[in-house]
């Protein structure tokens, strides 16, 4: 009996929530738009030898931002677009001329598009992602599988979900994991709170498209709104970089300095040239507060630094043997090749890659001592569909090492007589794997 009444308990509390949402969805449902994208892609081997061409549709969403038709969405929606439509959901539909790509972002996969002439009379109030806790309910609204209005409501189940952008460059990305189910479609839309406040952006989900496993992610409104602000008014995203490499601080390490603090992360070590080294930090430094704020760990320090832009200065307070000092750095920007999706000529290369060989800025970013950087890819290509980016370094094909492009031609012309999949050694930033490219 008392089961029962526990059950029914928490069955009426959750029904009371979802109750809730009736206002809430009502109320940024106006701002809420379609997306929809026509891409080139190449289609799987025929039986007479030809990969052809075909235009293949997509389907997404996005959130209006204010009233001058800026619109906020995922970048992978709208990048390598032939064609793009906007509609509101009061039926105003924008293409051509009137839909205009402000910028995108492919590290934090987040676009900015503004329609006109007309523009829209509804924009979506954004809440403060910072003040989430896991249990709250929340609820995704978009267009999945191109049904508009669809809203979904769950929980977050996780917050500062790391290591699951799918760019190639430095991970500045972190998730809101939530059970509300999104769905392909729901991508760019608006993941809100019970007062009706966007509190994410809905970007993916864990599983194949059949599959459900009650795992999908948004990204927190405030990383959002910071980059649709600058892809307002710079077109992208510039970051600041302090140029050291850091790790977190374990138990063992802190005994053997003598460090006797919870907070700070441990340079590893300073890039030369950069803002750190200028500013006097060394390898076996501790830092422990930026700007006055105490340091929680690694991921939030690096997205500290990356907030700023290029000339700003910070403040950095350092232990070094015992002695605590304080330093400014003034920051630079980020050397880092381009994530953004390039594509090559279609029909051009082997497997849809264009390559080159390595620089020391790459051999840098990715500890890399031999191979080619991938720099473009072939929309529909056998890579286009495979787990490879432009950015990712190739290492060893089928084993074979890879020492420069000179090599990778070499082999790619003896692979381009065989009718099979090929496995790549890749390294993402410093993090290696295989996978296997088919025809």
């Amino acid at each position: 009996m008392r089961f029962l009444l526990s059950f029914l308990t928490v069955v009426g509390f959750a029904q009371a929530q979802t109750g809730r949402f009736v206002p809430a969805v009502a109320k940024v449902r106006p701002a809420v738009v379609s997306i929809v994208t026509d891409k080139l892609r190449r289609r799987t081997k025929t039986s007479a030898g030809h990969f052809p061409i075909v235009q293949v549709r997509y389907s997404g969403s996005g959130f209006v931002l204010d009233t001058s038709g800026h619109i906020l969405t995922c970048n992978h929606i709208v990048s390598g677009y032939e064609r793009i439509v906007v509609e509101l959901q009061d039926g105003t539909r924008y293409e051509g001329g009137d839909v205009k790509v402000v910028g995108r972002d492919p590290v934090t996969d987040l676009a900015v598009l503004q329609v006109g002439p007309e523009k829209p009379s509804v924009a979506a109030e954004l809440g403060n992602s910072d003040s989430l806790r896991i249990g709250q309910w929340v609820a995704a609204v978009g267009n999945p599988f191109g049904l508009e209005g669809t809203a979904t409501v769950g929980v977050i189940s996780g917050l500062s979900r790391w290591g699951l952008a799918k760019s190639s460059g430095p991970d500045f990305q972190e998730f809101i994991q939530t059970d509300a189910l999104i769905n392909p479609g729901n991508s760019g839309g608006p993941l809100i709170d019970i007062l009706g406040r966007v509190i994410g952006v809905s970007s993916f989900r864990r599983g194949s498209r059949e599959e459900f496993t009650g795992i999908g992610f948004a990204t927190p409104i405030n990383l959002a709104r910071k980059v649709a602000e600058q892809l307002i008014e710079y077109g992208k995203v510039v970051r600041g970089h302090l140029g050291v490499n850091t790790q977190p601080l374990t138990d063992a390490i802190c005994l053997a300095l003598g460090f006797n603090q919870q907070n700070g992360v441990l340079v590893a070590s300073v890039t030369p040239g950069r803002s750190g080294e200028e500013a006097g930090i060394q390898p076996g430094d501790i830092i422990l507060t930026i700007d006055g704020e105490t340091i929680p760990g690694v991921r939030w320090f690096q997205n500290r630094v990356a907030g700023h832009k290029p000339g700003d200065s910070v403040r950095l307070s350092l232990w070094r043997k015992g002695k605590v000092r304080e330093v400014s750095a003034g920051l630079k920007a980020w050397a880092v090749a381009s994530t953004e999706p390039h594509h090559a000529p279609l029909g051009k290369h082997w497997l849809g890659l264009l390559v080159r060989d390595l620089t020391d800025a790459d051999r840098t970013r990715t500890d890399a001592e031999h191979g080619v950087v991938i720099e473009a890819i072939e929309p529909g290509s056998s890579a286009d569909d495979g787990n490879i980016r432009a950015g990712d370094v190739i290492t060893e094909i089928d084993s074979d090492k890879i020492d420069d492009k000179e090599t990778f031609d070499r082999i790619a012309a003896k692979k381009r007589r065989h009718d099979r999949p090929v496995l790549f050694r890749v390294l993402r930033g410093r993090n290696a794997f295989y996978t296997a490219v088919g025809y």
